[in-house]
C-alpha cells in the first residue's frame, strides 16, 4: 500500500486542538489487522522483560553468595520458612540472623546463622550453640542423606568433603571424587582428617557422628516420623544457604505430588496387606542365631497406608526364631518388601526365608516380592538411604506400584523398590551417569507428575504443560499474526 499522510484535524476557534480519535475505518480492515497483529508480537516479546524485574524485586537483598554491607534496618531474610510437617526442627528469624534448632531427642541443638557481613549476635544463647556465617560455601557431609538434600537444592558446589564415599550414590559426587574436586574423609590419619574438616564452614552429620567444635550441624531427617516430615528437611538445609524460597517450592511440589498419589491409591476399595521384613543371618553379635523380623517403623506404616494398603507388622510378635513361625505369621500378607541386605535375587530370597516357588503364601503366588535395592552404586551402596529419604513422593509412587499398580501408567518405572519375583534388575549409578557438569544444577525428582498421569497408559503419554509447550503456543501466535 502506498504511503499516506495522516490528516491533521482542524483547530477550534480558541486555537486549541480538539480531542481526536482516529476513525476505525481510516486505514481499512487489512491495515488494522496488521497493526494489532504486530502489537501482539511486540507484547509477547516484551513478556520476559516485564516478568524478570518483578522476580528480581522479590529476592533477598543479599549480594549473591557473598557478604553484605550491613544495614541494621534491612531484613536480610525476606523469605522465611514456616515448618508445616517436620516435627524435629524449628526456625526463628531476626533481621540479620536466624536461629535453627534441631529439637530431636538427644540433640536439642541451636544453630545461629548470621548473614555474612552482619555482626554475630551476642545472645544469650545456650551452651554449645554453633555460630555459622551464611550463605555456606564449603561443607562436609558425613551422612549420605545430606548429599541428597544439598543436591536437590542445587548446592553440590558446596560439598567439599564426604564420608563413607564408597556408599555415595550420586553420580556427580562420584565424578567429583574421581577428579579430586571432592575428597573422601580420611579414616586413619587423625591429623589429616581434622585438617579436611577444619577447611569447611559446616559439617553435616547425624547423632553419633564426628563432632568438630563450632562446625558440626546435627541433622535428624531420618528420625522425623513421617514421609512428608522428611521431605521438609529440605527447608532445614536451605537455611544454611539462604535458599528458603526455592526449598519451600520444592517441598510444596513434593507434598502436592505425594497427596495426589495418596488420593489415587486410596480410590480402590481393596486394600492389600503389606509387610516389611528382614532375615538376620547368624553372627557373633546375635549369638550365631538366625531370626526373621517385621518392621513397625512409623514412616513405613504411613507409606503403606497412604499407598492404599493395610500395614502388617506381626501384631504382638515381630521377631521370629524360626522360618516356619515367620511363614505362619505372614500367611495373609499380599505384598512383601524384603529389607535383607544380603542377597539380590529371588533364589537368595527363597534361601534366606526357607521358602520355595511352590509355597502357597500369597506374596509368592502373587509374584509380589520387592527389595529396596533398585538404585545402587558400584559398591552396592543403596540410594534408599539417600535419595529416597528426601524424594518421598517418588517413594510413595514405588509403594503404590507394589500394591495398586492399576492406578499408575502401565509402564510406570520403579525407583528404589524393585520386584525380584519378576526379575527386575538393579540400576547401578556410576560417575558416567552424571547428567550435568554444572554443580549448581538441582537434582531432579524421580517421581512422575501425578496430576498429569493417566492410569493404565504408558507414562510417556501423560500430558503436562511445560515451558516448551507454552513456547510452542507463543510461536504459533506469532506465526499466525505475521501472516495477517
Amino acid at each position: 500500500m502506498a504511503a499516506q499522510s495522516i490528516p491533521i484535524p482542524p483547530t477550534t476557534s480558541g486555537g486549541k486542538v480538539p480531542r481526536w480519535t482516529q476513525p476505525v475505518s481510516f486505514y481499512g480492515q487489512s491495515v488494522f489487522s496488521k497493526y494489532y497483529a504486530h502489537s501482539i508480537c511486540v507484547f509477547l516479546m516484551l513478556i520476559p522483560f516485564l516478568v524478570m524485574p518483578a522476580q528480581a524485586q522479590g529476592q533477598a537483598p543479599v549480594a549473591g553468595d557473598g557478604c553484605v554491607t550491613y544495614d541494621p534496618n534491612v531484613d536480610y531474610f525476606p523469605s522465611k520458612i514456616t515448618v508445616d510437617n517436620a516435627a524435629l526442627f524449628s526456625v526463628r528469624y531476626e533481621k540479620h540472623y536466624k536461629i535453627v534448632t534441631n529439637t530431636a531427642a538427644g540433640v536439642n541443638k541451636q544453630y545461629v546463622l548470621t548473614q555474612c557481613g552482619a555482626p554475630v549476635p551476642t545472645g544469650p544463647f545456650p551452651n554449645g550453640t554453633v555460630f555459622v556465617n551464611v550463605p555456606v560455601t564449603n561443607a562436609a557431609t558425613l551422612a549420605t542423606t545430606a548429599v541428597a538434600y544439598l543436591e536437590m537444592l542445587g548446592k553440590r558446589s558446596a560439598i567439599k568433603v564426604v564420608d563413607t564415599e564408597a556408599l555415595v550414590n550420586s553420580p556427580c559426587i562420584q565424578a567429583g571424587l574421581e577428579k579430586s574436586e571432592i575428597v573422601g574423609l580420611e579414616d586413619k590419619n587423625v591429623t589429616l582428617r581434622a585438617e579436611q574438616l577444619n577447611k569447611t564452614d559446616v559439617v553435616f552429620t547425624t547423632l553419633g557422628g564426628a563432632v568438630i567444635e563450632g562446625k558440626t550441624v546435627l541433622t535428624s531427617e531420618v528420625s522425623d516420623p513421617g514421609p512428608l516430615n522428611r521431605a521438609e528437611w529440605l527447608e532445614f538445609y536451605s537455611t544454611f544457604f539462604n535458599l528458603e524460597e526455592p526449598a519451600q517450592k520444592l517441598t510444596s511440589t513434593i507434598n502436592n505430588n505425594y497427596n495426589c498419589f495418596k488420593k489415587a491409591a486410596n480410590t480402590p476399595t481393596t486394600k492389600p496387606v503389606i509387610a516389611w521384613a528382614s532375615y538376620v543371618a547368624p553372627a557373633s553379635y546375635n549369638n550365631n542365631t538366625a531370626s526373621w523380623t517385621m518392621s513397625g517403623a512409623a514412616y513405613k506404616k504411613i507409606l503403606s497406608q497412604d499407598a492404599g494398603a493395610n500395614f502388617y507388622n506381626g501384631t504382638t510378635l515381630s521377631i521370629f526364631s524360626t522360618a516356619a513361625a515367620f511363614a505362619d505369621a505372614v500367611k495373609d500378607v499380599d505384598v512383601l518388601i524384603d529389607e535383607t541386605f544380603a542377597g539380590e535375587d529371588i533364589e537368595s530370597f527363597y534361601k534366606n526365608y526357607q521358602l520355595t516357588a511352590a509355597s502357597p503364601l500369597k506374596f509368592i503366588q502373587n509374584k509380589a516380592i520387592f527389595r529396596q535395592d533398585g538404585i545402587v552404586n558400584p559398591n552396592d551402596g543403596r540410594d534408599w538411604f539417600s535419595g529416597a529419604v528426601v524424594m518421598d513422593d517418588a517413594v510413595l509412587q514405588d509403594i503404590v506400584r507394589a500394591v495398586h499398580p492399576e492406578v499408575l501408567p502401565g509402564d510406570a518405572p520403579y525407583n528404589w523398590i524393585r520386584n525380584v519375583a519378576k526379575g527386575e534388575a538393579k540400576k547401578v549409578l556410576t560417575s558416567k551417569d552424571c547428567a550435568s557438569t554444572d554443580s549448581n544444577t538441582p537434582t531432579p525428582n524421580r517421581a512422575l507428575t501425578c496430576s498429569t498421569m493417566k492410569a493404565g497408559n504408558p507414562a510417556g503419554n501423560a500430558g503436562s504443560k511445560t515451558a516448551a509447550g507454552v513456547l510452542t503456543v507463543v510461536l504459533g501466535l506469532v506465526a499466525a499474526a505475521m501472516t495477517l
